[in-house]
């Protein structure tokens, strides 16, 4: 970075490039904000070219050298404040007071590179050495005039006063039971009796110093009384030292002339506050209606309750820090003198600085404190209006960043996802399609061997199924993520559905030689309003898990029970094996898509890493709950708890619709059905089925010859048609419609079943839209087609 780009940079303020070898300093090139901050009218090139150490006295150039030298020994900013004398030929010489900040930037053969930032605080400095002066002024003449003096014993209340005091007030050489005798002689006004007993209250609680203006005698004449206490070694006050100074006239005449010249040279400032937090006072100096605060009675915390939650909202928990009196005096200002804030004044829209100058320190704590504040000038204020717009605005613009790469992130993993879907997919479907068309190619070689073929049969059979599986998941995950899959409440007895699922399981848990328990009396007769279909995939889901991953010998056992008896009971279900268990790492996983545990055992085991995820999904559409304990090479046992609704009517059963079975046990002669598909092998597969039940099958491939056959008929000639939807110029929701417009009513009404392999929701609701009566998925299962024929005729 050049030099120009660090000094220039329009976030950079009155700035300077220095060059310094250990013992001289050269001026290299300033700012445009640098000069003008000097308030001297000096050219440019005029201060360019001279000493910048001959505008130094002696002890502020060991200042300025010795904070120079730091910075470049060490690498690290430091600061310094010192008085410059400087010439111009308009304006003559001057003093100002500048408060530098060095940024060490380069260092080669000798020679230091260093930047240095400034700001001009003459007029603060000179308001604080007044102050100084005027309270220097006070302990001068203090010491200077003091007329009366004595010593009061703390524990006895003895007060031992000096010649003065038994000449002049006529007091005796020891007074007890002070100050009640002094003010019985009348030595205090009757009106500042009660203030003199408070002050003597708290020199004996052990106030270190305190002091009060008070009239003595009668004539009122003023003084100015003040205590300094004295502790023994265990921090007891055990003795106070009193005096009583005269306040002359001329004392008076130049505490106001003292106050007139602090407020001459404070004319910049709206406020200011000298704070003693020793004493727990507030001196009011100045203030307009910036911060309104009582005169007197008022404490540092006072004016720091105002100020401070001001400028929390600019500087946060460091500003904070003020309201802390033991921060403040013990660790705020150990590292400097002044702590500068500044913040906007929405009210009277201007900015506001507020300096905090530690005028005095006890042991290396501070005692008293500064306070000053002033409106910024509209140049600077601009700025700091700009320099805060820029910051929301850079804010803003960060955290639109962080959303783009959210938002690329998740984009990037929804990528990773479906590269993993179709990888996972690619491999799950071609597994079950090599067996289909490898055992084909053998059963065809093998024709003649009876026993072979059924044998190749089976596993295609079996192969066909899982691929079936596989399909039925890709759909119901499809359903989830397009948050299509809809939860369907029938009336069902709870218990006929647990006993009809452990049924479907029962032969192949058995078959391998596995024990299997079932307990399901628990959930009573219950009739419940219940998604059948629903229930069963989650049961048959975990049951099927249980047997295919527990080896030989081992036991699955399914429970079920009502745990909660309200107006919607709670209903647990248990599915426990003693198989092969999982990782602590992949129980974790389980439920993800495509998630497998990578073992010997289960990739022997056919699966799609879907059916827990989808089991899941179920189980919250449910608004049920689902956990799983399990131990590797011990078990699992997943729990399912669902609140079900009870079910009104009466009757061990409410379940009324036909089951598959009956439809399967019927004959249809007589009934005629049109097969529309545009594939030979479909319509051969379909017709071999449907005339193995009774039917009279027509064939078309074609859309449009369909909805000819259908015109062309007359009642009675066809009972239902099986619609393919995918077919050439005329696909099958077209036909639909417009067999459905026909204008004959009886034959326009015939009932038409979707027969198509487009399987998700949003192909299944077109083909209600388009006038279908039921939908059948292919590859079909003989139950399921049989079944919706006969619901439709």
């Amino acid at each position: 970075m050049t030099y120009d780009e660090i000094i220039f940079n329009r976030f950079a303020g009155p700035a300077i490039i220095l060059q310094y070898d250990g013992e001289t300093v050269k001026n290299l090139k300033v700012n445009d904000k640098y000069l003008p901050e000097l308030g001297m009218n000096i050219a440019e090139e005029d201060y360019l070219n001279a000493d910048p150490l001959d505008a130094f006295g002696d002890a502020d150039k060991a200042v300025y050298l010795s904070a120079l030298h730091r910075c470049v020994l060490t690498g690290k900013d430091t600061t310094c404040e010192t008085w410059r004398k400087l010439m111009s030929n308009c304006c003559g010489a001057d003093m100002i007071y500048i408060k530098s900040r060095f940024v060490f930037v380069e260092s080669s053969n000798g020679l230091a590179v260093v930047y240095e930032t400034i700001r001009n605080i003459t007029p603060e400095q000179r308001t604080l050495e007044a102050l100084t002066d005027s309270e220097r002024r006070y302990k001068l003449a203090s010491e200077q005039i003091n007329i009366y003096n004595w010593e009061y014993t703390i524990a006895t209340k003895e007060m031992r006063p000096c010649y003065r005091c038994m000449r002049d007030l006529g007091l005796p050489a020891l007074v007890r039971n002070y100050p009640e005798p002094a003010i019985e002689m009348g030595i205090f006004p009757p009106d500042y009796a009660d203030m003199y007993r408070e002050m003597m209250r708290k020199v004996d609680a052990g106030i270190p110093e305190i002091e009060a203006d008070i009239p003595l005698t009668v004539g009122r004449v003023p003084f100015r009384v003040k205590y300094t206490t004295e502790f023994d070694e265990n921090g007891k006050p055990v003795k106070a030292f009193g005096s009583a100074t005269l306040i002359s006239e001329t004392e008076l005449k130049q505490i106001k002339l003292d106050n007139n010249i602090i407020e001459t040279l404070a004319e910049e400032y709206t406020c200011i506050y000298l704070a003693d937090l020793y004493k727990k006072d507030l001196k009011v100096i100045k203030q307009d209606d910036l911060f309104d605060i009582e005169r007197s009675g008022k404490t540092y915390i006072d004016i720091a309750d105002l100020i401070v939650p001001k400028l929390v909202v600019y500087s946060g928990s460091y500003a904070e820090k003020l309201l802390d009196i033991d921060h403040v005096q013990k660790v705020l200002f150990t590292d400097c003198d002044r702590r500068e804030f500044n913040y906007k004044d929405d009210s009277i829209d201007r900015w506001i600085r507020v300096n905090f100058q530690v005028v005095e320190r006890v042991d290396n704590d501070v005692s008293m404190l500064l306070i000053t504040c002033s409106i910024i000038d509209d140049l600077r204020a601009k700025k700091m209006d700009a320099d805060r717009l820029i910051a929301v605005q850079k804010q803003e613009l960060e955290a639109r960043q962080e959303m783009l790469i959210k938002a690329v992130d998740e984009a990037n993993r929804a990528n990773s996802a479906k590269t993993a879907f179709f990888s996972n997919m690619s491999h799950d479907i071609r597994t079950p399609m090599s067996a289909i068309t490898g055992f084909s190619k053998l059963a065809l070689e093998e024709i003649d061997d009876k026993e072979h073929v059924k044998d190749y049969v089976e596993k295609i059979i079996s192969a066909s199924d899982h691929l079936l599986s596989l399909i039925n998941d890709i759909l119901d995950m499809s359903r989830i993520e397009s948050g299509k899959m809809d939860i369907t409440p029938v009336p069902s007895n709870l218990k006929k559905l647990c006993r009809d699922c452990a049924e479907m399981i029962k032969d192949s848990v058995i078959d391998k030689g596995l024990e299997f328990e079932v307990d399901i009396d628990g959930v009573g007769d219950d009739n419940v309003y219940c998604d059948k279909l629903r229930f069963r995939q989650i049961v048959l889901n975990l049951l099927s898990n249980a047997y295919k991953f527990t080896p030989k010998g081992g036991k699955v056992s399914f429970t079920a029970k009502k745990i909660s008896d309200k107006d919607k009971p709670l209903y647990e279900i248990k599915v426990k094996d003693t198989g092969i268990g999982m990782s602590n790492e992949f129980k974790e996983k389980i439920w993800e898509a495509f998630s497998r545990e990578e073992n010997d055992a289960v990739r022997e085991t056919q699966g799609t890493g879907l059916g827990m995820l989808i089991v899941k999904n179920i189980v919250n559409l449910m608004q049920g709950t689902i956990s799983l304990e399990t131990e590797l090479g011990k078990g699992s046992e997943f729990t399912v708890v669902l609140p079900l609704e009870l079910c009104k009517e009466d009757g061990v059963s409410v379940e009324k619709t036909i089951g598959k079975s009956a439809a399967l046990d019927k004959r249809y002669d007589g009934k005629t059905i049109l097969l529309v598909d545009d594939t030979n092998v479909n319509r051969t597969l379909a017709t071999l089925v449907l005339k193995k039940f009774g039917f009279t099958v027509k064939e078309t491939s074609s859309g449009i010859d369909a909805v000819e056959i259908i015109k062309n008929s007359k009642p009675g000639d066809i009972d239902l048609v099986l619609m393919d939807i995918e077919m050439p110029v005329m696909n099958g929701l077209e036909a639909t419609r417009k067999i459905r417009a026909l204008e004959d009513p009886v034959i326009s009404k015939i009932p038409i079943v979707a027969m198509t392999a487009n399987a998700f929701e949003s192909d299944i609701q077109a083909t209600k839209e388009a006038g279908m009566n039921a939908h059948v998925t292919k590859p079909f299962v003989k139950d399921d087609l049989i079944s919706k024929i006969d619901a439709n005729l």
